[in-house]
């Protein structure tokens, strides 16, 4: 698939309460998580947005697009539904800058089986779903929209409303491994990882 034909979405837009200050701008072996999010979705993608509500300019030095949720307050949902109102492409990798073990690899694995979903969520283990390293068509926006009218801001629930599949993710993926989907949530995270 090439570039042009695919958006990315990065998450930074949380509240970070555990980590005390703005996540994605946190420093993890010598840069910042959302450098992370970008060198994994740059290969794959023509454009990139950044969802985030805070610090906006400090967002806004990597060069990129950054967009405040339009409905705030109603976590990933928010972030998502905001940039994929933006989004000119059917295909979209939308990937939270708390993962920086997340490949590149992955994401090619998403793309090359999401032809009959709109929705492919990577799974893993005992039914674990990675709904914030997933990928989404836009024609999910209706549906998306109506959830957020509704106030149903649970990713599930959402899922089940569209045409949703998850892709099993395990040693067969070249790169994977244990930390994959580990998400970094405190300042004590970022020291032991």
């Amino acid at each position: 698939m090439v570039k042009a034909a695919v958006t990315g979405i990065i998450l930074a837009g949380g509240k970070s309460s555990r980590m005390g200050r703005d996540k994605g701008l946190c420093r993890f072996h010598g840069k910042s998580l959302v450098s992370y999010a970008i060198e994994t979705l740059k290969p794959l993608c023509g454009r990139i947005i950044i969802s985030a509500n805070n610090e906006i300019e400090d967002y806004a030095s990597f060069g990129l697009e950054v967009l405040p949720d339009d409905v705030t307050g109603i976590g990933p949902m928010g972030g998502i539904f905001t940039c994929l109102r933006q989004s000119d492409t059917r295909h979209n990798l939308v990937l939270s800058c708390d993962t920086p073990f997340v490949t590149t690899r992955l994401f090619e694995f998403l793309l090359e089986n999401i032809d009959k979903y709109q929705v492919l969520v990577p799974g893993h283990g005992d039914d674990l779903l990675e709904p914030l390293a997933a990928c989404y068509a836009t024609n999910v926006l209706a549906v998306l929209g109506q959830c957020v009218e509704s106030g149903d801001y649970k990713m599930m629930n959402f899922f089940k409303k569209v045409n949703f599949h998850s892709l099993a993710v395990d040693e067969l993926l070249p790169s994977f491994s244990g930390k994959l989907f580990q998400n970094l949530n405190t300042p004590d995270d970022l020291i032991k990882c």
